[in-house]
């Protein structure tokens, strides 16, 4: 019994982890490249990654880069939080001969589809993930 109630537990453990850990949606990269020896690539990671990532980034890396980033962080910041009150909409499509680029905010997360010649990749990050990441970067610059 006590064995049932171990695994109960780590069972609910692994659970209530998962569902902390993916709780600002997933970031999802797929590259299908259509030549002969071609790459298909396909990952998915949670995107609270991107925000901890942060807290990793060596703050040295960060003041040499300052510079160019700060005068854009508000434009970014505020860019985020509007889009994720906006509805789901196309923000960008451009259709070329050759190719199909799409830029579009779907169910809370920027989604990047680009079809081409040679392959197809499709990218989607929540927005969320990006408001925690901007919230960590700005909190790295003082006075922002």
């Amino acid at each position: 019994m006590i064995l049932a109630k171990i695994a109960v537990w780590g069972l609910g453990s692994m659970v209530v982890g998962g569902a902390v850990l993916c709780s600002e949606g997933l970031v999802t990269v797929r590259v299908h490249q259509r030549e002969p020896d071609g790459h298909n690539v396909f990952l998915v990671a949670p995107a609270m990654l991107m925000p901890l990532g942060m807290k990793f980034v060596p703050r040295d890396a960060l003041r040499r880069d300052e510079r160019e980033i700060r005068p854009y962080l508000p434009i970014l910041r505020a860019a985020a939080d509007e889009l994720a009150n906006c509805p789901d909409a196309t923000l960008v499509e451009v259709i070329d001969r050759d190719e199909h680029v799409r830029v579009a905010k779907h169910w809370g997360a920027i989604v990047v589809d680009v079809d081409e010649p040679g392959q197809t990749v499709h990218v989607s990050v929540p927005i969320r993930a990006m408001q925690s990441a901007l919230r960590e970067l700005a909190a790295n610059f003082p006075g922002d």
